[in-house]
């Protein structure tokens, strides 16, 4: 994702592009990425990690923790359609997608002993949200086309004057289409944050805690 901003005088949008067809193809993946362990940490450090990310409530002594980073990356490619003497339109080819879950990791305290019920309890149970982000991902990729389609399709073609601007006006193209895409990003986010607070909460903490106590 492009994170630097360009500013260029083009020329202004004409009537030659305003009522110009065109159909980009789109096409989006998704990746889980790797889920690493990490048995390093103590109990105290993940719980300070816990509170950062805001997934326990403070007075609950974490013994696991799952992490995950969302995020996506949009790739578009453009032509550049003659329409007058020495004018050309910008419009979108093809628009690429990767909705992607990044460094997914599993962190259980090195005070559990490996193989132990507790240390399978803990790990089972950030499995689970593990498995809660890709399976919120996967739900909301439909739709998460739908809307990049339409967004692309509602797209204004960029008049420009001369074939050496096609790269910029790109490049300032795909920042307008991630900026209108981000909303979107968020309330998945959201999504995936209200249904892990499910599997976090007082009854299941009781569950689990009673499963080793037999």
């Amino acid at each position: 994702m492009l994170t630097f901003l360009i500013f260029l005088s083009f020329a202004a949008r004409g009537n030659e592009c305003d009522n110009l067809k065109f159909a980009p193809q789109a096409s989006i993946k998704y990746s889980y990425g790797n889920l690493t362990y990490d048995t390093s940490k103590t109990s105290d450090e993940i719980t300070v990690m816990a509170k950062k990310y805001n997934q326990m409530e403070s007075s609950v002594f974490a013994e696991g923790l799952s992490t995950a980073d969302i995020s996506f990356v949009v790739t578009i490619k453009t032509s550049a359609i003659p329409v007058s003497f020495g004018k050309f339109c910008v419009v979108p080819d093809k628009l690429d997608i990767l909705l992607a879950i990044k460094n997914p990791t599993i962190y259980i305290s090195n005070s559990l002993v490996e193989n132990s019920c507790k240390y399978h309890v803990v790990k089972r149970h950030e499995q689970t949200h593990q498995q809660i982000n890709k399976t919120t991902i996967e739900y909301y990729l439909p739709i998460f086309k739908a809307a990049a389609i339409s967004i692309i399709n509602k797209t204004q073609p960029h008049l420009i004057n001369e074939t050496s601007q096609l790269e910029p006006v790109t490049i300032q193209m795909t920042q307008d289409y991630n900026s209108k895409m981000n909303p979107l990003l968020d309330y998945i986010k959201k999504e995936i944050f209200t249904q892990q607070q499910r599997l976090d909460n007082t009854d299941n903490y009781r569950y689990e805690y009673m499963l080793c106590k037999n």
